[in-house]
């Protein structure tokens, strides 16, 4: 099988109990245009059909159609949707929903018979890589012409089909039947997603679809072209997703009420968010001022039932509530966006209910009554009706003006970052984890961390604690080495599980010179610290100094998300824990000679990997939480401590 290729037919032990999904690729493709879709979805029961084999639209449905289950869910791209149209046609009682990706109702027009046979004998004498590459320009989105793996993709499955079955093909587009006269007689569930930048089915085509089936819903794929399924698979995932799981009937009667305007919940400020226009487009923080991500009239860009009208997308939510409550100090809002038994689990401890996260972070704002937090990035995944994942990095400055945690005044400036992980359902968040640099604040501040590591200590152990870790260390079972090769099973996507095994390989089996092999030689790393650090030498030096520090450490990761990037490739976000002994010497200078007590590192990291190598990196960890851990084994031991 071609490395590129995913079975034709992927289903679980319990397919019985499964409505099948039948998915039709286009002309010259195969089951590697559906590879990453499929594997967003996880649909138990997927079948990609063999499109070869007729020489006209009925024909060909009339072959899938012997070929598929009893009742079966039907998707169609590009040609696929041509022949969904025909199927739907044929046998409407056998398909219980419908979606159709990148393609037209339409007849081939008559002067386009001759126009596709000339194409086929040009790809007689020049090959199928030319079929593609001519028209490549108009194939995808043009921000993604230059990806060379996406174009390797389609030219090899093109190359592979050949030229008969081009020709084969080109001759059941020709003799398509008008299907827009036959879509009113369509009464299953429907959905109709185009590429954005869609050149061969224009995206009127597709509203006439949606247009023609009483509730269908129609979308545009930010961020592709014709072939959506590849070059956005998280996006055409997430409205399948809804389409599979049988939502769409409440869509239907959400929809015929965006005639009125929805106003805003003066909870949350002032402004509105229209009706979404049925386009999905998520904003990226970093190309967009504030005001763009938090507007007053943007219509909004995702669905988002159950939160405040305000809020257009989940970017939006993050970005727009973490600035009311922590800059423009509207705390109470706290009451409204989080659960009443939400947990919060930070570097030095865990609040276990709303109320004490409102008196935690108006203690935090004593201090620094200055404090700004510019939201740097927000790397997302889920949807309005499992619930949604934010990983929100922020980076945080002001000064020191005023009694509090960090003790008397200081009056000096401060920068620091931080990363605060949430999960978020109907407006609320129900748990959180956030890595704030508190030694980066501490060291600007001109304070002595050990000082202040110990009265953090000193209050834990007052409280009868004797560590802060959460179990036993998990690097070795029994003599036996590091597992050989990564659990990828929190991977949504091939980037995420590339990600997941080049982490396994760096802190799980120290191989550091991975890292040569997967950053870009001019890779920057934005670290604890406010560390600025550059290329493969000074990255490597940073990750084996904290191993150095935790020479038994364990690593495991928590979650992992990711979103295509506007600025080209794709960004990750991983949260992960070690667990160690303080055992030898590295980067954690602050906490002395090796002491042996037990330490627990909670991390966060955002990865920016472009042209399958990672250009950025940003990862958070607190060792001001590693020195008070070390505090509280030595106070649990009765250690006499400076």
């Amino acid at each position: 099988m071609n490395a590129h290729a995913v079975p034709l037919v992927r289903r679980s032990s319990n397919e019985a109990a499964v409505l099948p999904l039948l998915l039709l690729p286009g002309t010259v493709c195969d089951a590697r245009l559906f590879g990453p879709l499929m594997a967003e979805l996880d649909h138990p029961d997927m079948r990609v059909m063999d499109m070869t084999g007729a020489q006209s639209t009925p024909e060909l449905a009339r072959k899938v159609l012997a070929e598929a289950p009893k009742r079966f869910a039907l998707l169609g791209f590009s040609l696929g949707g041509i022949v969904a149209l025909e199927m739907m046609a044929q046998a409407p009682e056998r398909i219980e929903r419908l979606a159709l990706i990148d393609t037209t109702p339409r007849p081939d027009p008559a002067a386009n018979a001759k126009v596709r046979r000339e194409v086929v004998e040009q790809a007689r004498k020049t090959g199928m890589d030319s079929y593609i590459l001519d028209a490549w320009g108009k194939l995808v989105s043009p921000a993604n012409a230059g990806d060379e793996k996406l174009k390797e993709i389609i030219v090899v499955m093109a190359r592979d089909a050949g030229v008969d079955v081009l020709a084969a093909q080109s001759e059941v587009a020709i003799h398509r039947a008008d299907s827009r006269d036959r879509l009113k007689a369509i009464k299953v569930p429907t959905l109709v997603l185009g590429g954005e930048h869609e050149q061969i089915c224009p995206l009127a085509a597709h509203e006439e679809i949606a247009g023609g089936i009483a509730g269908a819903r129609f979308f545009t794929i930010p961020h592709a072209g014709h072939f959506a399924p590849l070059e956005n698979p998280a996006a055409v995932a997430r409205h399948m997703r809804d389409w599979l799981a049988g939502t769409d009937a409440h869509h239907a009667a959400q929809a015929a009420d965006q005639g009125v305007e929805m106003s805003a919940n003066d909870s949350t400020g002032k402004g509105k968010a229209t009706p979404a226009t049925g386009k999905e487009e998520v904003l990226q923080v970093e190309r967009h001022d504030y005001v763009d991500l938090a507007p007053t009239n943007r219509p909004r860009g995702q669905s988002m039932e159950g939160f405040d009208d305000i809020y257009t997308d989940i970017v939006d939510y993050i970005i727009r509530c973490t600035h009311k409550i922590w800059d423009e100090r509207d705390i109470g809002l706290i009451y409204t966006h989080y659960t009443h038994n939400c947990v919060l689990y930070g570097t030095t401890g865990t609040i276990y209910n709303r109320e004490d996260i409102v008196r935690d972070t108006i203690q935090r704002l004593v201090s620094f009554p200055e404090r700004r937090g510019m939201g740097t990035q927000v790397i997302w995944n889920g949807n309005d009706k499992e619930g949604f994942f934010t990983s929100h990095l922020v980076t945080g400055s002001g000064r020191h003006t005023q009694y509090g945690h960090f003790g008397p005044p200081t009056g000096k400036p401060f920068v620091s970052r931080t990363i605060a992980d949430c999960m978020i359902f109907q407006n609320k968040i129900y748990r959180e984890w956030v890595v704030a640099d508190n030694m980066a604040i501490i060291q600007q501040l001109g304070l002595d961390p050990h000082a202040f590591a110990m009265r953090t200590a000193k209050a834990k152990f007052d409280a009868g604690l004797l560590s802060l870790d959460i179990g036993e260390n998990r690097r070795f079972v029994g003599q036996t080495p590091p597992a050989e090769k990564a659990d990828t099973s929190l991977a949504h996507n091939d980037v995420e599980a590339q990600t997941i095994e080049m982490l396994h390989e760096v802190f799980v089996k120290r191989m550091f010179g991975c890292i040569a092999q997967d950053y870009a030689p001019n890779a920057q790393y934005h670290g604890p610290l406010m560390k600025e650090l550059y290329g493969h030498a000074a990255i490597i030096h940073q990750h084996l100094g904290l191993i150095g520090s935790l020479p038994d450490a364990s690593y495991e990761i928590q979650h992992v998300a990711s979103n295509p990037c506007d600025e080209g490739g794709t960004k990750v976000a991983v949260r992960w824990i070690m667990e160690g002994h303080h055992l030898g010497y590295g980067i954690l200078g602050t906490l002395g000679d090796p002491t042996g007590k037990r330490v627990q590192v909670m991390g966060m990291s955002h990865y920016h990997w472009k042209n399958g190598k990672i250009v950025d990196e940003w990862t958070v960890y607190d060792e001001l939480s590693l020195l008070a851990q070390v505090k509280l084994g030595q106070l649990a031991d009765g250690a006499e401590i400076e």
